[in-house]
């Protein structure tokens, strides 16, 4: 099955901030601000991707489909972490749908249709949310199944909320040794996830069945 998200409206600040980088890695020049800032921005997506989660609000589309459009690749497979590639396109209508980033604070729209034809949006009364398990859950109620689809898609805004101070502290530590790490190595060879970094970060990570770490 095809499964892809992508981000509608991005995080308006990073965890933490370029200040607090720099005293964590001890730097006390300024020359190197947009490169700190790219690792910065590349450990956090690391530490997203990692944990099945987004830190700071953000609005995301997860697509679901019994194959890709055409002309694109068929999977992401990050998204099997949450839902199992293997179940069929038909089964979205018989289970709860768990979505595959967390925290989930609302769900903004939820659509079927026939790729190369217009979605049909689904009214609130088409579907029910449960968002406050983790990862988030929504149910297709009787009926949608018999709409013409190949494909669903979800809108939905994530993350722990608007600024830092509502990241937990251990991934805020972790973002901030994984950036350091990138900084200090930066050119060499390897770029593994540090221990330290997993430590913090293995209370929080989402697991789903079939996961070789769970």
């Amino acid at each position: 099955m095809y499964s892809t998200v992508s981000v509608i409206s991005p995080p308006a600040a990073e965890p933490v901030s370029l200040q607090v980088l720099q005293e964590h890695a001890r730097i006390d020049y300024d020359y190197d601000n947009t490169l700190l800032g790219m690792y910065l921005s590349g450990a956090r997506q690391a530490v997203e991707q990692f944990l099945g989660r987004v830190l700071i609000t953000q609005t995301l589309r997860w697509v679901m489909a019994h194959q890709a459009p055409i002309n694109q690749f068929p999977l992401v497979p990050f998204t099997a972490y949450i839902f199992p590639m293997w179940m069929p396109y038909s089964m979205l209508f018989q289970r709860p749908i768990e979505l595959p980033r967390a925290p989930v604070q609302a769900i903004n729209s939820i659509s079927v249709g026939e790729w190369g034809t217009a979605d049909t949006v689904l009214s609130a009364d088409q579907y029910s949310a449960d968002l406050m398990t983790d990862p988030g859950r929504v149910r297709l109620h009787a009926g949608v199944a018999t709409l013409p689809s190949d494909h669903i898609s979800i809108e939905f805004v994530a993350g722990y909320g608007n600024d830092g101070t509502a990241v937990p502290v251990p991934i805020q530590l972790a973002i901030l040794l994984m950036a350091t790490f990138l900084y200090e190595h930066r050119g060499d060879d390897g770029g593994d996830m540090p221990d330290a970094v997993k430590n913090l970060l293995w209370p929080y990570r989402l697991y789903a069945f079939g996961d070789p770490d769970a």
